[in-house]
């Protein structure tokens, strides 16, 4: 899964746990860059194998799932005036069902919106705004959430799809390690912490035959105020599933826009 460089996916770590990591991959670095006669430096990951396994169990089991549905309750920072803080709350519902067909509804503080994705076209309805957007859209959801991506259109736990369709999670991944286990909900996870250039996070995976992603806790570096977004995964692996879930009927009064302008970008964005 590769990590946005948008605000919903910028993670957090404490600087000190990756420490140990992170100093001997410096150390490395520089005396390749002595050694090496033209002084170009050798850039090195550093993952423990521990929390590599942890992550290559996750992704083989997301990676065999047709069918499920993810709901989120989450909470992002928002820094405002004179470095406040504010916290904004946010509900999503995802529905999956490969190779192609996603539904995604969002509630919260800051916008409402819709994302649905039938195998041919992308709907993205803000009913705050009143207006929608359509596009002719890849035949596969692999593809369709690359183009998210690289595009610009933030979705709830977008990364978390990319990681179960055709993502590589260690990446852009500069250290990360297995902190231990932790309880999210009930139920015993491994806590995994990473960090990347200017993003920290954390991910809870759970123990035993489900290796579920169960949490996520990302904070933004070098941002004033460090602001972090952090979501708790509830997993539904047989969701019933209607004719009309990956449908768009637009409500009576809501105008269809073009999806280059500025409202249905909008509409598309947390």
């Amino acid at each position: 899964m590769k990590l946005s460089s948008t605000k919903t996916a910028q993670l957090l770590l404490p600087a000190a746990i990756l420490l140990a990591w992170i100093a001997p991959a410096t150390a490395q670095e520089a005396a390749a860059s002595a050694a090496s006669p033209d002084n170009t430096a050798i850039s090195t990951q550093v993952v423990s194998p521990e929390a590599q396994a942890v992550l290559d169990r996750m992704t083989r089991y997301l990676r065999g799932l047709q069918t499920f549905s993810i709901e989120t309750h989450a909470s992002r920072d928002e820094v405002v005036a004179l470095g406040y803080k504010l916290q904004n709350n946010e509900r999503s519902v995802i529905v999956v069902q490969r190779p192609n067909k996603l539904r995604a509804d969002i509630s919260g503080d800051i916008r409402n919106r819709t994302i649905v994705y039938d195998g041919t076209q992308l709907t993205m309805y803000s009913p705050d705004d009143a207006v929608f957007a359509r596009t002719d859209a890849p035949d596969t959801l692999a593809d369709l959430i690359g183009i998210l991506l690289d595009i610009g259109v933030e979705m709830p736990l977008i990364d978390v799809l990319y990681q179960a369709t055709a993502g590589t999670l260690t990446s852009d991944v500069r250290g990360g390690i297995l902190v231990g286990t932790s309880m999210i909900d009930g139920v015993a996870t491994d806590h995994l912490a990473f960090r990347q250039a200017n993003v920290d996070w954390q991910l809870w995976v759970e123990q035993g035959a489900r290796p579920l992603p169960r949490k996520i806790l990302v904070t933004t570096r070098y941002e004033v105020g460090d602001p972090q977004y952090q979501a708790v995964l509830h997993w539904n692996l047989k969701p019933r599933i209607h004719s009309s879930t990956f449908e768009f009927a637009p409500p009576k009064g809501v105008t269809e826009i073009p999806l280059d302008t500025p409202a249905s970008t909008a509409s598309g964005a947390p």
